[in-house]
């Protein structure tokens, strides 16, 4: 947890989810309510302390409340605050850190199907810096090597958070559930199901509006397409672009000239431009075969999850096949 420092107020809502087109996209129509305020940077991930580390690069820095409040400097008077950082999820400590921060807290949680997500998840580890990403490009065997990972084998030269890359620990849905209600009132935490976020924007977006208990009436000027998944290109022209980004390796005589020159929403766009044409790739599709087998490997967990928010998931995840197959 951030140090504790005396500090004007605390945040009144955090947005988790496995889905990081799904909390990606809660950030973007949120931000611009007139109600509320989101932190800038999107994701502070302060209350995941599991992962957290204090290197000067990354997103999983350390830092004080202080710094972590800054965050919320552009804020109003008489807005809420809010924030979405995706690991809160399954980070161990952070549900627990976020109760000792704001006992009062909204969470809003947001789950894909596990599958799905595992795929996706693999694909922007890939899209990551190496210090908190994946360099294994073949799915299947990224998740094989799990097991050595743990014990501290076939990490990325240079990884910093190598619990990014226990991929089965992404998909326990109801342990990821139940940290938040040991901590929070079931009435303080609010779950989506990606799908049926991306199906309707509105009525996801009305219904989240009316648990934070704001104007639910507002729309964004437009709902706009979630986060395309992409399959990395090429890991030497992602550490070029990462490097310019951030002013490491070569451009680190430059950093500050880089900031003086260029304001940060130009360098965005530059970066993201070289990103779209230099380093990504439209998402392949998974192999059906592999995909079956991992829908069994995780039907226990669909199962308890549906158990826990009481709904279906197996059929509408699709896991009626392999829950009627012969074992």
């Amino acid at each position: 947890m951030p140090d504790q420092e005396t500090a004007p107020r605390t945040v009144d809502f955090f947005i988790a989810g496995n889905s990081k087109s799904g909390t990606s996209a809660l950030y973007r129509f949120l931000k611009v309510h007139p109600q509320i305020c989101m932190s800038y940077p999107k994701e502070p991930n302060v209350f995941a302390t599991d992962f957290c580390h204090t290197s000067d690069v990354g997103a999983f820095k350390r830092r004080t409340l202080e710094q972590y409040h800054s965050f919320f400097s552009h804020a109003e008077d008489g807005q809420l605050w809010g924030e979405s950082s995706a690991c809160y999820l399954y980070s161990r400590e952070a549900a627990h850190q976020i109760h000792q921060y704001n006992p009062d807290a909204q969470i809003v949680a947001i789950f894909r199907e596990p599958v799905d997500f595992l795929y996706s998840y693999h694909l922007e580890m890939l899209t990551n810096p190496v210090s908190e990403g994946e360099v294994e490009k073949n799915f299947e065997r990224a998740l094989q090597l799990e097991g050595d990972r743990k014990a501290g084998r076939s990490l990325p030269r240079g990884c910093l958070v190598p619990e990014l890359l226990h991929y089965s620990e992404r998909v326990k849905y109801a342990e990821h559930l139940s940290r938040f209600y040991r901590y929070f009132d079931r009435d303080q935490v609010k779950v989506f199901i990606y799908e049926d976020f991306k199906q309707d924007n509105a009525a996801i977006y009305e219904e989240l509006l009316r648990f934070l208990g704001v104007d639910p009436s507002f729309r964004p000027p437009a709902f706009e397409t979630h986060n395309k998944s992409l399959k990395l290109k090429s890991k030497r022209a992602q550490q070029f672009v990462d490097n310019l980004s951030y002013g490491r390796g070569l451009f680190a005589p430059f950093k500050t000239a880089i900031k003086t020159l260029l304001p940060q929403s130009i360098r965005g766009w530059l970066i993201r431009t070289a990103y779209d044409y230099a380093v990504f790739k439209p998402k392949p599709t998974i192999d059906p075969d592999l995909e079956r087998r991992l829908k069994a490997k995780f039907l226990s967990e669909v199962k308890a999850f549906g158990e826990l928010i009481g709904e279906d998931m197996v059929h509408k995840w699709g896991y009626e096949a392999v829950s009627e197959a012969p074992r």
